[in-house]
């Protein structure tokens, strides 16, 4: 893979203000008339619900067993409950529970825009506990904030000519040159990728763009059917809360800051007396390999998006989209306020909140038509590809909470990167550091760039990433 490289030659000088602090307590379980529920409190500033941008805090719960890993558990489809609302506002707030039954959505169910603060009772599945000594176990709840994307058609490529060098894909003519731009309308839909006519079609002028052909099966996921999706990166505060729920023999696998440069990297991911930690809870977590990030994908029983899915999370409904846009609208980086400081944070020059984040500002914050933020500058998304065989083969299963005995995922349909055979590559550009040079998609790509869209080498640096995505029901 060539290196990208790019320049900044000012040091960030901002207010680091953590973009939601998000809390969950740790849940008290009860057991009452042979049915078990957890009580919890959870928090987090800037929810909002209307008409386009629709948040949300997936919940899960393990049992964790010392040493030993972890029991997931389910929880029931229905009864749950708002026991307290502690929010300033006569918030209604909706509960959704997956057909899996493997966590569940918490979000305002009508307008509003503020702090949520809400104990919650959550019944639980008791088949999942039947074989877990409670007296023993270290009952745990988990939260990462989502942004609901819906259900309807969008459009890929890019209506610049100067795309296509970058792997932009396109509807073809019959003589493979670029007819327009390639319309998603029925997720089920197969599409072939041919250089022929009305099919979908792109160049590969460097080769880490996909073999250019084959079909993009109806079961592979395409975003038309709605998803939820991560707001933010996953955090190193996350990723230490992985770890340590992970057995021996998964945490050694797992454990992403074994190499020279990690720490001069933005690294800061530590471990004393076996239990990992980090100074910095709210950074992005840099430094995971895509079998790290399928690992933590399949651990909170989320799963890894597509290609096609990170186009519509980035640009939304929009059927004439501006030639070379970037996921904030506009094909523009100059307003972009967003940036990562010295520490590796995501901060604001101009000290702005995200309560001041408006569908007209968004290029400020660098957030996409729905609201989802980072989707370029910060780390590189991996996504499955549709460059080969099998990325292509991917049905969209999701985790089941639960790793193997040395901390792989287990889905099948995943790519495996330990393999580095195929199956992923990546999107939306990543920032390596200060003081080198800018490139045509590095650290900020436009939507419709992917050089590197059927690569799937790479292991782990300070500028590799992830981000996790759900199906809706």
């Amino acid at each position: 893979m060539k290196t990208p490289i790019f320049i900044f030659t000012a040091f960030l000088v901002s207010i680091n203000v953590h973009a939601t602090d998000l809390k969950i307590s740790k849940p008290i379980l009860y057991t009452d008339d042979g049915q078990s529920y957890a009580v919890l409190n959870l928090s987090w500033d800037n929810a909002w619900h209307n008409q386009i941008n629709n948040d949300a805090v997936w919940i899960f719960f393990k049992f964790l067993k010392g040493t030993r890993g972890y029991n997931h558990v389910k929880v029931n489809t229905n009864n749950h409950l708002v026991v307290s609302n502690h929010t300033d506002t006569k918030l209604e707030l909706g509960i959704e529970v997956p057909n899996d039954r493997l966590g569940l959505y918490i979000f305002p169910k009508e307008n509003f825009r503020g702090h949520v603060n809400v104990t919650l009772k959550i019944f639980l599945d008791t088949e999942s506990l039947k074989d877990i000594n409670t007296r023993t176990s270290n009952f745990t709840a988990y939260a990462i904030e989502m942004v609901k994307i819906p259900n309807g058609a969008f459009v890929l490529g890019d209506s610049d000519p100067s795309a296509l060098k970058f792997g932009s894909v396109y509807k073809s003519d019959s003589n493979g040159n670029y007819d327009g731009l390639f319309k998603v309308t029925d997720e089920k839909q197969s599409i072939t990728i041919a250089p022929t006519k009305g099919n979908l079609y792109y160049q590969a002028p460097e080769g880490y763009e996909g073999d250019q052909n084959g079909v993009i099966p109806p079961a592979f996921p395409k975003g038309v059917q709605g998803f939820y999706i991560m707001k933010y990166e996953p955090t190193e505060g996350q990723y230490v809360d992985f770890l340590n729920s992970l057995n021996e023999y998964q945490s050694q696998n797992r454990a992403n800051f074994g190499g020279k440069s990690y720490y001069s990297e933005r690294g800061s991911i530590t471990i004393k007396n076996g239990k990992y930690m980090t100074d910095n809870n709210y950074k992005p977590c840099n430094h995971m390999s895509w079998d790290d990030a399928m690992a933590f994908a399949d651990w909170s029983c989320l799963r890894p998006m597509t290609e096609l899915e990170f186009t519509k999370a980035s640009r939304g409904p929009v059927q004439n989209p501006l030639g070379i846009d970037f996921p904030w609208g506009s094909n523009s980086k100059d307003q972009l306020q967003r940036m990562v400081a010295d520490s590796g944070n995501l901060e604001m020059l101009n000290g702005m909140s995200e309560a001041e984040l408006t569908t007209k500002n968004k290029a400020l914050f660098g957030a996409s038509y729905y609201w989802v933020m980072d989707l370029s500058g910060s780390l590189w998304e991996r996504v499955v590809t549709i460059g080969d065989d099998k990325g292509r083969s991917f049905i969209g299963t999701h985790g089941d909470g639960n790793l193997s005995n040395y901390g792989f995922a287990t889905n099948e349909d995943w790519p495996k990167g330990i393999e580095e055979t195929g199956g992923y590559g990546f999107r939306g550009g990543g920032f390596y550091g200060y003081g080198r040079d800018y490139h045509d998609f590095n650290p900020y790509s436009p939507i419709s760039y992917r050089p590197y869209g059927g690569w799937s080498g790479g292991n782990r640096t300070n500028a590799y990433g992830a981000r996790f995505v759900r199906t809706s029901n």
